[in-house]
């Protein structure tokens, strides 16, 4: 019986059968500008607009939710593990920048509607393409723990 692949399946075994390193210095980048701009945003909160001079509960959770997610998702993506699950929780924030940072004089996280738009189309592409060559994921795929059972 013959399986159907899927999209993530066929860009791993694409990606697997090229080794294209440059491609995985380019997430180790992202993941790297992902965790300075959650720490940026995450030092400066002010850059959040304030409703009647106090944050309410959820500025408060949002604030919160995208330094973590930032921090967390940059870490992530930058060794390549679990990157599609981090792209994923970390999509929705691209999403707040692009459209935030496009009708806006001040963004949240990114210092511009390029920067957020550029984040963006790396996220989608690195969701479709996965951790790469040079990563945890593939170390571990390679490498199965030892049962000593």
């Amino acid at each position: 019986m013959k399986t159907e692949l899927t999209l993530f399946d066929k860009a791993d075994l694409w990606a697997a059968q090229r080794k294209i390193y440059p491609i995985d210095l380019i997430r180790i980048l992202f993941g790297i500008f992902i965790i300075w701009k959650g720490y940026q945003f995450g030092e400066k909160p002010e850059t959040v607009p304030v409703v009647m001079g106090r944050l309410s509960f959820i500025e408060i959770f949002l604030i919160v939710y995208i330094v973590i997610v930032q921090l967390a998702a940059g870490i992530l993506i930058m060794v390549g593990l679990i990157s599609r699950t981090a792209i994923i929780c970390l999509l929705p924030i691209l999403f707040g920048a692009v459209v935030y940072s496009s009708r806006a004089t001040t963004v949240l996280a990114y210092t511009g509607t390029g920067w957020a738009f550029i984040s963006l189309m790396l996220a989608l592409a690195y969701l479709v393409y996965g951790s790469g060559v040079f990563s945890c994921d593939t170390y571990f795929r390679k490498h199965p723990p030892i049962s000593h059972i």
